[in-house]
């Protein structure tokens, strides 16, 4: 695949995943000293978040995705990919040493497995990546790393929840396709190992829940598509020429940003329940729009350094907007989880919610 197009889907991924990380030298640099009147998830539901401490053995870690009751992947600062568990004091299991940057692009786990796809560059610069795979032990526990396939092509991640997952008895991701113009393939191998199938959808798309494609980028600019892989079947949501339509399986996120912020609306695929979610310079913290088909985590950051960033909870069931952070560092949210970083080095640590309890 030409370098040319390589930036050309690049750029597209890039515009439509901007606004997650909206910044603007028009905002402003001072922080809101007001009280926050908003209604915090906790009173409402009754709840505490789940605390995790920042350190292991010393070292500082973040999470990619919480898993089982009491188990997490992330990374830790040497880009090795962890499986932490918690306790009375938390312990990993190093599950990979990708050794380079980018690292882990990539991660999925089902009852029986882990999977993760890793990506280095190779002697003359050229990023290179595999699919590896753990089982799980019936306590959930990782055993031996195999190696399941280097017939990767250039991978694409949107910092997606699906953008590597278990579905129809094998794994799926999506790669650029080196000899065509804007085109995006679907990967899939079974978890067994074996051929690698690869179908190719021409313009730029980004995985959402199997068997779903979404469009992506500038493709998704004035309205998007989603594509099933399995059947070919296809839905097209309609958005205002000036709207930017990010979508999941359920879901759309559809924002216009102007001098003075964004206007963040989500409407069902099927074009109805149309809701304005942010306004402003506020953002989401999630690729992955309207989770476990209910919420909406969103941020915005309040000040320049440390824990200045304020998470909030929208209910699309309700209509209601909720405090969960007001003050909170580093954030994530994949499937049905939300979690935020407070403090630093030994006093860093990390909040997570589980979005089911609200459910």
């Amino acid at each position: 695949m030409a370098g040319a197009q390589r930036l050309t889907l690049a750029a597209a991924m890039v515009l439509a995943l901007a606004w997650l990380a909206w910044p603007s030298p028009e905002r402003p640099s001072t922080a809101n000293t007001a009280v926050d009147q908003t209604p915090t998830v906790w009173a409402a539901w009754d709840l505490e978040p789940d605390d995790w401490p920042g350190l292991i053995d010393g070292a500082a870690w973040t999470p990619l995705s919480f898993l089982d009751e009491g188990t997490a992947l992330g990374t830790d600062e040497a880009g090795r990919l962890l499986y932490v568990e918690s306790g009375e004091e938390l312990t990993a299991t190093v599950l990979a040493e990708p050794g380079g940057s980018p690292g882990i692009a990539a991660t999925a786990a089902s009852d029986d497995a882990i999977a993760w796809i890793q990506s280095t560059p190779d002697e003359a610069g050229q990023v290179v990546s595999e699919l590896w795979t753990a089982p799980r032990d019936p306590d959930g526990r990782p055993g031996e790393a195999e190696l399941l396939t280097t017939d990767t092509g250039d991978v694409i991640t949107a910092g997606s929840a699906y953008d590597l997952q278990f579905a129809a008895e094998g794994l799926h991701w999506l790669a650029t396709a080196r000899d065509a113009e804007r085109v995006t393939e679907h990967r899939s191998i079974p978890t067994s190992g074996g051929e690698v199938e690869v179908v190719g959808h021409r313009g730029a798309w980004q995985a959402a829940a199997w068997p779903w494609l979404a469009s992506a980028g500038s493709d998704s600019l004035g309205g998007a598509e989603l594509v099933r892989t399995d059947t070919g079947a296809g839905v097209k949501v309609t958005a205002g020429t000036d709207e930017l339509a990010m979508c999941s399986a359920s879901w759309c996120r559809l924002v216009v940003t102007t001098d003075d912020g964004s206007r963040v609306d989500l409407v069902r695929s099927d074009g109805t329940d149309r809701t304005t979610v942010a306004e402003g310079f506020t953002s989401a913290v999630s690729a992955d729009a309207g989770l476990i088909d209910r919420f909406e985590p969103l941020q915005e950051s309040n000040a320049t350094t440390g824990d200045g960033t304020k998470v909030t909870l929208f209910d699309l069931d309700t209509g209601e907007t909720y405090l969960v952070a007001s003050a909170a560092g580093q954030t994530g949210a994949v499937e049905r989880h939300l979690w935020w970083s407070t403090g630093t080095e030994e006093l860093l640590v990390w909040h997570v919610l589980d979005l089911t309890d609200l459910a």
